[in-house]
């Protein structure tokens, strides 16, 4: 099976993403600051130690592949 990708489409669903991405850092900026400091470290505490990524600004894993297989496959179009 052979899919065809609208570039349009596919620059239209990255610049999403990315829009998607600084509106969620924004909400969750503005619900940080109104926590009180017992807000806050309740949720801390409550935070499950084993399964913190690393750097949790990084997308999610599935998020990544599918932004690198978009990429991978906008570079094979510029190629032609």
């Amino acid at each position: 099976m052979t899919t065809t990708w609208d570039e349009k489409e596919v620059r239209r669903w990255l610049r999403d993403q990315k829009a998607a991405a600084r509106r969620i850092e924004e909400e969750k900026t503005d619900f940080l600051l109104r926590l009180t400091p017992e807000e806050s470290l309740r949720i801390y505490l409550s935070l499950p130690r084993d399964d913190v990524r690393e750097n949790p600004a990084e997308p999610s894993p599935l998020l990544w592949a599918m932004r690198q297989a978009v990429r991978r496959l906008e570079g094979k179009r510029k190629k032609r």
